[in-house]
């Protein structure tokens, strides 16, 4: 994967305090969007891939060089929205959710790290909690150095746009697929409800496929009907859409998000690599 910064030539540093920052950090890479909240405009993007994965007990060093060493993240931003992609999340329905102690959600999921902050995220669209884990020093390290930051997983605007997106569709239930380095994000949504949202873990473009059709099969699916709407890096497995497209009719690659405008540099841009990015905005 290659890196990528444009930016809008009427983008303006001494007016970052009316801008949105948005950023997606990985063990694999780093991105992040702007946007002008008055003309809700995309006017600044940059995505960069690290050599290796970078292990968690050096994250918040990493991140801390990171933000040290871009100017535009070193302004004071309207908000700023932090994702910390993992594959390792909970969602619970809000009457069923208590804060008092997250943690407990994970203890027949998964298995938290010592260093583990869990963090709790409102999902709107379908009234309940995503909670996830975080290192704690990484998270204090970006909340010292980001002003007035709000950590969120991908899930989040994942959820927020796919359901708007089930609209108009009367009985026919689609699955998204967002891919990640290492992992995918599918979700199963019909009539404005979610049927599930789940995170595997992959390894080749072999994965990708049979988890997509793992889930036609579990839920009953038409591969004529239901579609599978893909984004995200994509282009890490190659023929992943060509083999897809063998078993089922409709396979379409997610567009921008049409709530927004976009400066015209973001016309080089793969569109469906800044998904969750960009809908982060979305999120509360």
């Amino acid at each position: 994967m290659r890196n990528i910064a444009v930016i809008d030539e009427n983008f303006d540093i001494d007016l970052t305090s009316t801008y949105q920052l948005s950023i997606q950090y990985s063990s694999r890479n780093f991105s992040f969007a702007i946007l002008d909240t008055a003309s809700m405009k995309y006017i600044a993007y940059k995505c960069f891939w690290f050599d290796s994965p970078v292990p968690r007990q050096k994250q918040a060093d990493h991140i801390r060089n990171i933000l040290n060493s871009d100017s535009y993240l070193t302004r004071a931003y309207k908000s700023v929205y932090f994702i910390y992609q993992t594959p390792v999340s909970v969602l619970v329905p809000s009457p069923l959710f208590r804060k008092e102690d997250p943690s407990a959600y994970f203890r027949f999921s998964a298995v938290l790290q010592p260093d583990d902050k869990v963090v709790y995220r409102k999902v709107t669209a379908i009234d309940a909690f995503v909670l996830f884990p975080i290192p704690e020093e990484l998270m204090d390290q970006v909340s010292f150095m980001l002003q007035n930051v709000q950590f969120f997983h991908q899930a989040c605007p994942l959820i927020e746009d796919a359901i708007p997106g089930s609209r108009g569709i009367p009985d026919t239930a689609q699955v998204f697929a967002s891919i990640n380095a290492g992992s995918a994000d599918l979700l199963v949504v019909k009539n404005d409800k979610l049927l599930l949202f789940n995170s595997f873990l992959i390894k080749n473009t072999e994965d990708v496929v049979f988890y997509i059709l793992y889930l036609y099969e579990q839920f009953g699916l038409s591969q004529e009907e239901s579609p599978v709407i893909l984004s995200g890096y994509i282009e890490m497995y190659p023929g992943c859409a060509e083999l897809l497209q063998q078993y089922l009719k409709q396979v379409i690659i997610r567009k921008f998000p049409k709530v927004f405008t976009y400066s015209d540099s973001f016309g080089e841009l793969a569109t469906h690599q800044l998904l969750p990015l960009l809908n982060l905005s979305r999120c509360e």
